[in-house]
Formats: structure tokens, C-alpha cells, sequence
């Protein structure tokens, strides 16, 4: 089961980079995120129209035990290919089309391939955090599976640990989970407008996130012992 949800979302992950990752920038924002509503929509119509139940119940034989240390096993293979990727050409290439796409291409590189390799490297990961998580719920429905707050929480989550470093999102999941939990209890009708002010804060607050201010408070002793006097 497993591999063939993760062998559905790579196909699905290659059709629908193919479509936006030659955009960037607010396009590819805005686009996403509408590609996601209009497939949210499209299952619905499926499900109410045709199927003639909106939802699915997942009964599997597994306890929650055994679901954490897959998820467990799941966290350690995702960092040693990014570890892996680090190191490899696809890295190297993926590190200078951040820096310019357009230089990118002057040097040779296929910036949609690497690009588009990647995203589908990344929809395999979370097509098995999906489908190992599907039991946990039980019941799954277009909402749930198309929900742009969980979305929006993860891009919160990496952008406080620091996105520029493979182990700086992890910073950012234990103390944002918390947050999430204490003011979707506390604070139900208002959560997305906090959610955004949040965001705003990591935004203008942390640009560099945590691992940032991680690498700027090591460095700073060595920038003042170097530094030479005017």
C-alpha cells in the first residue's frame, strides 16, 4: 500500500510540476494554491456525484506504536537523502538556481529537470506521511486532505527553524506545534487571523529563522577577533 501511494504521488508530483515549476515568485504561490482548491473541488464532485459518499474510513490493523516508528524511520530516511542530495550534482545545481535561475541556466544547468526532480522527491515523503498518518484518523475526506492551514503551518514551521539548513525546520515543529494546539483550543474563530500574525512575526522577526541566529551567535565572537581596528 504504501509503495503504491508513493508511486501515485510521484506521477502526480511530475504532472503538476511540470505545470508550475516554471513560474516563481507570487505566480507560483498563487497558482499552487489554486491548482490544490480546483483539485480539492474536482474530488468532491467525484465523491458526491458518482461514488455517492463524500469520505473514506481507513481500518487498518495497526497500533499507534507502530506508527510512530514509521514515522520515525520515515524522518532519519528523509534526512540522510537530503544529506545525500547536499552532496550530489542535483545539490550543487539546486544551491546555484537559488542563488540565480537566470545564471542557472547560463552555466548549463536544466533548471526545470533539477527542479521538478526534487518536487518529486518531496511528494514521495509526504505521500508516505500521508498514507502511514491515514489510519491515525480514521476517516478522511477532501477537506482534510486538501487543507491549505496545514499547509500554511508547515511553511511557518521550516521558515522559524530556518529553511536554508536541512536540520533547521526541526527547530521550529516542537514550539509552533504547541502554539497551533493552545490557540486552535483556546482561540477557535480567530485561529487563521493569529495564524497570519504570526507568520508576520517569523516573517519580519526571524528572516533567517532560528538556525540563523544559531549561525550568526557563533560567528559573531570570530567576526569580532578578525575584525581590524580603523
Amino acid at each position: 500500500m504504501l509503495l503504491a501511494a508513493t508511486g501515485i504521488g510521484v506521477a502526480v508530483a511530475v504532472l503538476v510540476g511540470l505545470s508550475t515549476l516554471r513560474l516563481s515568485g507570487v505566480y507560483f504561490v498563487i497558482f499552487s494554491f489554486g491548482l490544490a482548491e480546483l483539485i480539492r473541488q474536482l474530488v468532491t464532485w467525484f465523491e458526491v456525484n458518482v461514488s455517492g459518499s463524500v469520505g473514506r474510513y481507513v481500518f487498518i490493523d495497526i497500533t499507534q506504536e507502530s506508527i510512530f516508528w514509521h514515522l520515525f524511520a520515515l524522518a532519519v530516511l528523509v534526512f540522510l537523502v537530503g544529506w545525500l542530495i547536499q552532496r550530489s550534482r542535483l545539490g550543487l545545481a539546486l544551491r546555484v538556481i537559488g542563488d540565480d535561475e537566470t545564471v542557472a541556466r547560463h552555466c548549463g544547468i536544466d533548471t526545470t529537470r533539477a527542479k521538478l526532480l526534487l518536487f518529486a522527491i518531496s511528494a514521495a515523503f509526504m505521500t508516505l506521511t500521508g498514507a502511514i498518518m491515514a489510519p491515525r484518523w480514521t476517516y478522511l475526506d477532501p477537506t482534510i486532505a486538501f487543507n491549505p492551514v496545514v499547509s500554511f503551518q508547515v511553511l511557518i514551521m521550516a521558515l522559524l527553524g530556518g529553511a536554508h539548513r536541512l536540520w533547521g525546520p526541526l527547530l521550529g515543529v516542537i514550539p509552533l506545534t504547541l502554539l497551533f494546539e493552545v490557540l486552535g483550543a483556546n482561540f477557535p474563530n480567530y485561529f487563521s487571523i493569529l495564524l497570519g500574525l504570526v507568520f508576520m512575526l517569523i516573517v519580519y522577526g526571524v528572516p533567517n529563522g532560528i538556525a540563523g541566529l544559531v549561525e550568526r551567535t557563533k560567528l559573531k565572537p570570530f567576526l569580532l577577533q578578525t575584525r581590524r581596528p580603523a
